[in-house]
């Protein structure tokens, strides 16, 4: 009995010194007190607690005070603790951005932007939506054929002969659905919904990463413009765009950057592969050359009210720096995709645009040298006025490390 107790803990001892040679383990069991908690792997046994933060602010509309309290605890299979992290938010160093893209988004599958019904000879009719189908699902297959866009799905709904079972796609669940389709007038048979496979247009690049080449840009996802909802992508690109003029915005009229950009794929200089409330994301080609100015990105307590500057492009290719005032700063302890409001105020910049247009968002904004936030939406009845978002949230949810 002794025998075996002294084997099982010779063998226990060995699986321990294995388990903490594991690289991610010494990683983790290594790292300094304050760290990112973004560059910590994950590790077999060890798990990071969460915990809240707590910023203190000095007074009505100043600076957020540097104190701060952000601690997790790393215990061994969630129960036993072994150490404590504070949290170091921001202090990366990326290349600014301010330059005009195209964005294309192709959907994996094609999405319904619209329900309607079919003339027959017996009357009205809408398949789709007696089916359950709504607006905004996105459908995958046709009778098991898989749909890549618009040609393919009309090509296989109308090649099958009888029902048609549709698999499709709902907050992010999939669901099967069986359509009759009916014909119209023409003979021709429809099941009643209008589908789309792609959407594009501008936005600005916000900051990208000199090591990875992985970027992030526009502050906010893209959505379909009938339904609202984020389009879950199945690839997507960035090119290059050349701004040719401005629609000024007025009070209740966003105004809007007009330009020429391709929307061909071999013309791509970074690819899409998120698309997420906070803006997309993806990597830069061979062909994009990084030639902006490095800046550390500031912690979300950083930001205060007074004079900043944006970078952003309202002609041709370059970018340029304009006056804004930064006039409200919220405490956040966690990421939000509204975290700061400005005010544009250079004459130049007003002059041109009237204050924030779409194609706009994801401009960069710096304070005190730094990278503080991006530019998110403009506001309707004040288009001087826009939110934006911290910039620290922005690298955390959309460039990966090192």
């Amino acid at each position: 009995m002794k025998r075996f107790f002294r084997l099982a803990c010779a063998f226990c001892a060995v699986l321990i010194l294995i388990w903490y040679s594991l690289p991610s383990v010494y990683q983790i069991l290594h790292a300094p007190k304050v760290v990112d908690f973004g560059i910590l792997p994950s590790a077999p046994a060890l798990r990071i607690t969460s915990a809240s933060t707590q910023f203190v602010r000095s007074g009505i509309d100043e600076r957020l005070s540097d104190r701060q309290t952000t601690e997790r605890t790393l215990r061994l299979f969630g129960l036993l603790p072994l150490r404590t992290f504070q949290q170091q938010i921001g202090g990366r160093t990326v290349a600014v951005g301010g330059e005009a893209v195209g964005v294309v988004l192709k959907t994996n599958g094609v999405q319904i932007v619209g329900l309607g019904e079919i003339e027959t000879e017996e009357g009205r009719r809408s398949p789709a939506a007696d089916a359950g189908l709504r607006q905004g699902d996105v459908i995958l297959a046709v009778n098991n054929h898989s749909v890549a866009d618009t040609a393919s799905f009309t090509s296989l709904c109308r090649s099958s002969a009888g029902d048609l079972s549709l698999s499709f796609q709902r907050d992010g669940s999939t669901f099967t659905v069986t359509v009759r389709p009916e014909r119209d007038k023409d003979g021709v048979a429809r099941i009643g919904a209008w589908v789309r496979d792609s959407t594009s247009g501008i936005g600005t690049m916000s900051f990208y990463d000199p090591n990875t080449r992985f970027y992030a840009a526009l502050g906010h996802g893209v959505t379909d413009v009938d339904t609202g909802k984020l389009i879950a992508p199945s690839s997507g690109y960035l090119t290059e765009t050349v701004i040719s003029s401005v629609r000024v915005g007025t009070q209740d009229r966003a105004g809007e950057l007009i330009g020429t950009f391709s929307v061909r794929e071999a013309d791509a200089i970074a690819t899409i592969t998120q698309n997420t409330e906070f803006g997309i994301s993806g990597k830069l080609g061979s062909s994009f050359r990084i030639e902006r100015s490095l800046r550390s990105v500031a912690p979300p307590d950083a930001a205060h009210l007074g004079d900043a500057s944006i970078i952003t492009t309202t002609s041709g290719q370059t970018p340029h720096t304009y006056r804004v005032r930064v006039i409200r700063v919220d405490v956040q302890s966690s990421p939000n995709t509204q975290g700061m409001m400005i005010e544009i105020v250079d004459p130049a910049l007003l002059g041109q645009t009237g204050g924030i247009v779409q194609g706009m968002s994801g401009s960069p904004l710096i304070q005190d040298g730094k990278l503080i936030g991006v530019v998110t939406h403009v506001f309707l009845s004040h288009p001087t006025r826009g939110y934006c978002l911290y910039a620290a949230w922005m690298a955390e949810k959309l460039l990966p490390f090192a």
